[in-house]
């Protein structure tokens, strides 16, 4: 994965980012300073409702949009031929946006940031935009990158993962800020499935918070889940730089440590006692760790040893009841756990 060359031509267009919840405001507020930008927004009332505050009181509270910023519904105004799409939906809801983007597209590179898989198919989130929309130019946006740290000023790098090197090229000098950074990648499929595979490890650094385990042992979740993450990657067939890029163990160990982080708030709730259908609920947004839970468990011929993600699976899905003995169990006894996994496997065989 190497960084872009700098470019002397400046590509003419414009952003269109679609989506106004957290991750689009502050997507928009971030490229607006430097190129005509344009915020599609679910219903015209938000619409009116940020522009005449210049806030999106709803999902990015307190934080002052740029005046150059054009807040507009859905499709409410022209897509040009060069400008450029972003999607940020959640992950659930992007086939359903690019069906209706499709009549209107005409050829413009569509960036997609929004993070998950589509459990049901199988299939990762450029797959079903390419689905929708045959042949369509994609990049993929992804990376160690808080909406809330972002918009309030601080710095990061993110991955523009994609197949045709015009494209990214074309992308990444239009997308050119001074908060966030770019790396390239063409291992599109790997950068998804990091970003959706991520939120298991986060998850359970939100249980160990739960049951108040301590630093220590949050050490050790991360050492035991990162070597997890990172078998399973490999057995997916994900390539050793993204798994071990910023795309990969980067963004897992940001959404392991990270307050903010959905993953880890579910994860802390449940070792609290809530149910996990509940906690989905006051979370308030998709927990795409929970759904990569269910899509590992499904894939009957990964025969990779992942003692403490079976726990956490064996928690959420509610087969054992005892959370803390669970936990404590599997970390301070993992190489055995792991020796008799093997041995497990080398019977199948």
């Amino acid at each position: 994965m190497n960084s872009l060359p700098d470019l002397n031509s400046i590509p003419h267009g414009g952003l269109i980012v679609v989506g106004g919840g957290s991750w689009g405001t502050t997507l928009s507020m971030l490229l607006a300073c430097h190129r005509p930008t344009r915020l599609w927004t679910r219903t015209r009332q938000q619409a009116d409702e940020i522009n005449s505050t210049s806030e999106n009181s709803r999902y990015l509270p307190g934080v002052h949009l740029p005046d150059e910023l054009k807040v507009e519904p859905f499709a409410g105004s022209v897509i040009d031929e060069d400008d450029l799409l972003i999607i940020a939906v959640p992950s659930h809801m992007v086939r359903s946006m690019a069906i209706d983007l499709r009549p209107l597209w005409r050829g413009q590179i569509i960036v997609n940031s929004a993070k998950g898989f589509e459990h049901d198919t199988m299939k990762t989130l450029s797959q079903v935009i390419d689905d929708v929309i045959p042949g369509v130019p994609l990049v993929v946006w992804s990376g160690p990158n808080i909406a809330s740290e972002i918009s309030s000023g601080k710095p990061t790098r993110a991955v523009l993962a994609g197949r045709d090197m015009a494209v990214l090229s074309r992308t990444a000098r239009m997308l050119r800020n001074d908060r966030v950074s770019f790396e390239i990648s063409r291992d599109v499929r790997g950068v998804e499935l990091c970003a959706s595979l991520k939120g298991i490890l986060a998850i359970t650094i939100g249980i160990s918070d739960g049951l108040e385990l301590g630093d220590n042992f949050v050490g050790l979740l991360l050492t035991y889940g990162l070597r997890e993450f990172a078998a399973v990657a490999e057995f997916m067939g994900i390539q050793n730089h993204t798994i071990y890029g910023i795309a990969g163990l980067g963004d897992c160990v940001t959404s392991s440590l990270s307050p903010h982080g959905r993953n880890r708030r579910f994860g802390r709730l449940v070792a609290e006692g809530i149910p996990p259908e509940e906690a989905i609920r006051r979370v308030g947004m998709v927990v795409e760790g929970v759904q990569m839970l269910q899509t590992i468990t499904e894939l009957e011929d990964l025969n990779v040893p992942t003692p403490l993600f079976s726990a956490v699976k064996q928690i959420i899905f509610g087969t054992n009841d005892d959370i803390r003995n669970l936990v404590v169990e599997t970390v301070m006894g993992y190489d055995t756990h792991m020796v008799r996994r093997v041995h497990r496997l080398e019977e199948v065989v």
